[in-house]
């Protein structure tokens, strides 16, 4: 299994939108949503980005789920053909959901890389 974790800002783009162009780019959104999920793309929650220590700058933020990096490839070229990146200024975390203990013992094994 794959997620995906998107972190956003809006942009003056966002704020400068009237509340139409808001309404309609979030409906597109939620049809997205149901197209998705029928090919096994579900969102475990949106939320808004709380302070925290070593926190992001961003201010929202959204996780999905996806059975393979295929899908998840798939639900972000819906993410850029949406238009989303026009009104939000974002950073993606793609990757595979692996155990504790697999990405430790990866973590003992790195060496530092020769520049």
């Amino acid at each position: 299994m794959h997620v995906v974790v998107e972190t956003w800002t809006p942009k003056p783009a966002f704020f400068a939108a009237d509340e139409k162009a808001r309404n309609d780019l979030f409906a597109g959104i939620q049809e997205a949503m149901k197209q998705l999920a029928e090919i096994g793309v579900v969102t475990l929650g949106w939320g808004r980005a709380e302070p925290a220590s070593h926190s992001t700058s961003y201010e929202w933020f959204a996780v999905w789920q996806a059975p393979s990096k295929e899908l998840a490839d798939v639900f972000l070229d819906g993410v850029e053909n949406s238009g989303w990146y026009a009104y939000f200024e974002q950073s993606n975390v793609v990757g595979e959901l692996r155990s504790v203990e697999a990405v430790a013992a990866e973590h003992v094994a790195l060496e530092v890389e020769a520049k």
